[in-house]
């Protein structure tokens, strides 16, 4: 099994940025929870505040996907929409493959 990388990035509206950090730390909690799922972190840049990178570390392609069709993830996905001044980007990689997962 070949471990998964994920990186998304995104950037939160000012006026959105505290309801976008209490909904993703739920998410963070129960998906740190989620069997393959070896890391998953979020970061705030201290030069850009709402500026938010994800870094996730998944066992395989199987976890991932998984991972993408919990509750608690669509349930952040669907908050998203009403938080973000721009497109997020997600992108995975894993053996050397990489592909967009938005």
């Amino acid at each position: 099994m070949t471990p998964v990388i994920v990186i998304a990035r995104l950037k939160t509206r000012a006026d959105r940025r505290e309801a976008w950090i209490a909904a993703a730390r739920t998410c963070i909690e129960e998906t740190r929870k989620e069997p393959g799922c070896l890391s998953y972190d979020m970061h705030e840049s201290v030069t850009e505040p709402g500026r938010f990178v994800f870094v996730e570390q998944w066992q395989d392609r199987a976890a991932l996907e998984r991972h993408m069709t919990l509750p608690h993830l669509q349930t952040l996905v669907a908050m998203a929409a009403g938080c973000v001044a721009e497109a997020p980007s997600i992108e995975a990689m894993a053996g050397g493959e990489r592909w967009r997962l938005m």
